[in-house]
């Protein structure tokens, strides 16, 4: 072969290996969020530095590779850390928030299987003014048990926000409308139901209006207890101003205990009211008022409560940014409701006390 020869052929391969290059991506992203949470809930007062005020901290990477004729493959690895210790968070999965790989088409959607986000979650968190961050979110309004362990009352939530071993379609948008629907494996054997999760979504969006529902199931691998949840909501936009309306409903029916046939069915609802107003470009304040209704068996008397809530954030760059929030919760009949943030539960509440926290952190993007 003589050197024009080689150097074709070079030019050649240099070019298909460009293009190769051109038409794959991976992209490494992340997000660090640590704040200071000051917490009166009837026990004295807590200070705690912690992770996830706003939103978790992470480090993912984002993948795409171009398979023609616009299909792709697609796959996420997202890691959830805590800033303020260095650990893992997620119990302890190196890629505990998400870890999923799939197909993605030019006109029938995509279709991932792995680690992922509930089409419930993504769908109903729209609704949410605080976007399920800091104590005024409704996902993050928690209760205190006698035994003193503190829970969150949208349970399924925290169970079901990220599902393993799940099955997502994700539908394209047409005319503003868009879904998704998710199955999960249970993985026990002789029951394809025991253990599984299904989940869908709808949305719709427009210019300035905004439409979101959801609907979860999840049925206990011991048993057959099911977490149900299911909301509905929107928000509206009108200039600066951004408003939020939403309902959201979870049941929980325990049959794995001895007297299943008498176990109380626990029966928790929020709905709220939000709006997020962009004072200057940098500035944005966020309010909600939200209302707990529990309608769980066997309670003397009713524990509804209201929850209070106002933030201001401020954007010192174009990646980071500064917040402080205040939230609080009038416990009475014997209710003792807290608030936490995305990542942490709330101290625990000492019955019939007003549940007060102040929020403060910084976040960056990178």
């Amino acid at each position: 072969m003589n050197r024009t020869m080689i150097c074709v052929c070079g030019t050649v391969l240099l070019a298909a290996a460009t293009s190769v290059r051109a038409q794959s991506s991976v992209t490494l992203y992340g997000l660090v969020d640590i704040l200071v949470d000051i917490s009166q809930q009837g026990y004295g007062r807590l200070v705690r530095e912690t992770n996830g005020g706003i939103s978790g901290s992470r480090w993912g990477l984002d993948g795409k590779e171009d398979l023609g004729s616009g299909y792709k493959a697609i796959f996420k690895l997202e890691d959830g850390f805590a800033p303020n210790n260095g650990t893992i968070q997620q119990g302890g999965a190196l890629f505990g928030r998400q870890a999923w790989l799939g197909i993605s088409t030019p006109s029938y959607g995509a279709l991932t299987f792995g680690r992922q986000y509930t089409p419930e979650f993504l769908a109903l968190s729209q609704n949410d003014a605080f976007n399920a961050g800091l104590g005024g979110a409704f996902f993050n309004f928690d209760r205190t048990a006698p035994n003193g362990t503190v829970a969150a009352i949208l349970e399924s939530q925290i169970i079901t926000v990220r599902t393993n071993n799940s099955v997502v379609y994700t539908s394209p948008t047409y005319v503003g409308i868009s879904g998704a629907a998710m199955y999960a494996f249970g993985g026990v054997p002789g029951s394809l139901a025991t253990g599984s999760t299904k989940s869908f979504g709808l949305n719709y969006q427009s210019a300035s209006l905004g439409l979101h529902a959801g609907y979860t199931r999840l049925n206990e691998s011991v048993g057959s207890g099911a977490f149900v949840e299911w909301g509905v909501g929107g928000t509206y936009t009108v200039g600066p101003v951004k408003g939020f309306l939403g309902y959201t409903k979870n049941t929980y029916s325990d049959t794995t205990v001895a007297n299943a046939s008498t176990a109380p069915t626990l029966r928790y609802a929020v709905a709220n009211l939000g709006v997020v107003y962009q004072i200057l470009s940098p500035l944005a304040v966020t309010a909600q008022v939200s209302r707990i209704i529990d309608t769980s068996d066997g309670l003397p008397a009713s524990q509804n409560a209201f929850v209070e809530a106002v933030s201001l954030q401020y954007q010192i760059s174009k990646r980071t940014s500064c917040y402080l929030g205040y939230s609080q919760v009038n416990n009475k009949n014997g209710s003792a409701y807290s608030l936490g943030g995305a990542l942490y539960f709330g101290g625990q509440a000492r019955p019939d006390r007003t549940a007060r926290t102040v929020q403060v952190g910084l976040r960056t993007i990178f």
